[in-house]
C-alpha cells in the first residue's frame, strides 16, 4: 500500500490520547508527533483549504500535553509504532520531529511559552512550529525550525485563500516572516490550491526574495504543496504537480541559491 495513504490521513486520535498524535508527514519526510494545543480551532485565518474536521471547546493544560507526549514517546520507543503504521517501512517510521500544529494556530495557545519550555526540558527531539505567521509571539527561541505560511503575493489573494478573521494584510505577513528569518531558522510553506495569475506569482516571488535578503542563511527553504485531504471549501482543489514545478522554476530563476521542494 502506498505511503501516500498516510500523508492523506492525519488523524488526531491515537491510543486514547486527546492532544498528541503521530503522523507520517510528507514534508517532515517521516514520522512526526503532532501537538494539538488549540483543539478549539482558534486561528486568525479561515483558510479555504483548512483540513480541520472537528474541534473541542476545552483547551488542554501544559501538564496534560506533556503527560500525553511522554506516553506517546514511550510507545514509540517500545514499538516504533509498527502496529499502528502496519505497511510503512521502518525508515519511514523514524521520528523526525515534534510539531506544534493541530486544529488551530499554535501561537494563540494561552500557555504557549510555558508549553515550549516544558517540551524542551523533557526531550531534545527537533521541535517545529507550524504557524500562519499572522502574529508574532514570545517563545520562538525554543524551536529548531519555524515553518511559516506564505500563500499569497497580494492582499486580494490573501483574502481569497486565507480569509483573515481580523485586519491582516500581506505586508504584515511579510514583516512577520522577515522578523522570524532575521532571528530564527525559517521554512516558508506555500499551499497552492487555486491557480494564481502570473502577476500574483511574480508578487509572491518578490516577497520570498525580500525575506531571503533579510537573512539568507536562516531561510532553510520553500515548500510548495497542494491539497491532499478534504478541505473546508470544495473549490480548493489539488493542483497538478506540473504547476507546482513551474512555480519552483520561477523561484529558482529569481534566486538559484534557494532550496525549493515540491510535495
Amino acid at each position: 500500500m502506498s505511503i501516500s495513504k498516510y500523508w492523506a490521513d492525519h488523524s488526531r486520535r491515537f491510543a486514547g490520547l486527546n492532544f498528541v498524535y503521530p503522523v507520517i508527514s510528507r514534508r517532515a519526510k517521516g514520522l512526526s508527533i503532532g501537538i494539538n494545543c488549540t483543539p478549539n480551532g482558534a486561528c486568525s485565518f479561515d483558510c479555504i483549504y483548512c483540513q480541520v474536521s472537528s474541534t473541542k471547546p476545552v483547551l488542554p493544560t501544559v501538564d496534560e500535553i506533556i503527560s500525553e507526549l511522554k506516553q506517546l514517546l514511550s510507545i514509540y520507543r517500545l514499538t516504533n509504532l509498527a502496529e499502528y503504521f502496519l505497511d510503512v517501512d521502518e525508515k519511514d517510521r523514524k521520528l523526525k520531529d515534534i510539531a506544534l500544529s493541530g486544529d488551530g494556530e499554535p501561537t494563540l495557545y494561552p500557555h504557549f511559552v510555558e508549553l515550549c519550555k516544558a517540551i524542551r526540558e523533557y526531550c531534545d527531539t527537533p521541535l517545529i512550529l507550524i504557524t500562519n505567521a499572522a502574529q508574532i509571539t514570545e517563545g520562538l527561541e525554543y524551536f529548531t525550525e519555524i515553518w511559516g505560511k506564505l500563500d499569497a503575493g497580494t492582499d486580494d489573494f490573501l483574502q481569497l485563500i486565507n480569509r483573515p478573521k481580523k485586519k491582516i494584510d500581506i505586508a504584515e505577513v511579510e514583516r512577520n516572516l522577515k522578523f522570524i528569518v532575521s532571528n530564527f531558522p525559517l521554512r516558508i510553506q506555500t499551499m497552492l490550491c487555486k491557480i494564481p495569475s502570473n502577476e500574483e506569482i511574480d508578487n509572491y516571488i518578490q516577497i520570498v526574495q525580500r525575506i531571503y535578503d533579510e537573512n539568507p542563511k536562516n531561510l532553510l527553504g520553500v515548500q510548495l504543496y497542494s491539497v491532499i485531504r478534504e478541505t473546508a471549501e470544495n473549490f480548493a482543489k489539488p493542483l497538478p504537480r506540473e504547476f507546482l514545478e513551474k512555480v519552483k522554476r520561477k523561484l529558482l530563476e529569481k534566486n538559484s541559491k534557494l532550496s525549493v521542494e515540491v510535495f
